[in-house]
């Protein structure tokens, strides 16, 4: 999506446990945002602007806000695609990642910073495991993403528009355990990170290529199940 109809975008997350979700992140440096509105919880690591909401509200995924509803369902609709109706209208991809549409003032929406400033360092993409890979890119790019990293026929691919970026990895190609939509990092000293983190007693679900008592990546896993991908880059 372009910078004209929409301002800003959120990873959305719909918890189990609002408090205990957002608790979570703010022990890995989360800090807190205004929310602009009443049932959001708004976060941010300095690059990532998170919210979280209750399982019966918005659905986990990308949260994109613009001034007014009906600009952006045109928008939406010129792509191809038409948005459910009700409150906040959504739209589901092939491998089931949702984007919902919030109607919000651009002056309600706090500004980030663009560095990072949590625990995990540098948030490079959302990641998702594709059940049909070439209909799942070809959606998005009708949406207005473009590839900027790997093949359109490899085992994965990256996409981005104006706000967010969107890793699609093929179906049973990806070794690690991988729950999608996952937030993922990448740092050059992430091998140190996964060791402070460890310090913290912030458990770690899973190591990638451990060594010994050190590992270079990991997944961590939130009170309500998503998955957080440190990899080393």
């Amino acid at each position: 999506m372009k910078r004209n109809t929409f301002h800003t975008v959120f990873f959305h997350i719909a918890a189990r446990d609002v408090m205990a979700e957002t608790a979570y992140f703010s022990s890995l440096g989360f800090e807190p945002l205004n929310s602009p509105m009443d049932g959001l919880t708004v976060i941010s690591d300095g690059a990532l602007r998170l919210s979280i909401g209750p399982e019966n509200g918005i659905s986990t995924g990308i949260l994109l806000a613009g001034e007014k509803m009906e600009d952006m369902k045109l928008a939406v609709a010129q792509s191809g695609y038409q948005p459910s109706d009700g409150m906040f209208p959504m739209l589901s991809g092939p491998s089931g990642t949702h984007v919902t549409l919030i109607e919000l003032p651009a002056f309600s929406c706090q500004a980030i910073g663009g560095k990072p400033i949590g625990l995990l360092g540098t948030f490079f993409e959302i990641s998702v495991e594709t059940k049909n890979h070439e209909a799942t890119v070809e959606y998005w790019e009708k949406l207005g993403f473009e590839i900027i990293y790997g093949e359109r026929d490899g085992n994965w691919v990256t996409l981005a528009d104006d706000f967010m970026k969107i890793g699609f990895y093929r179906k049973d190609t990806v070794g690690h355990p991988f729950r999608s939509p996952a937030i993922t990092y990448f740092e050059k000293d992430m091998k140190d990170r996964i060791n402070l983190i460890k310090t913290l007693d912030i458990p770690v679900s899973y190591e990638v290529e451990a060594c010994g008592d050190s590992a270079s990546d990991a997944i961590l896993e939130t009170p309500s199940g998503n998955h957080i991908f440190a990899f080393t880059a």
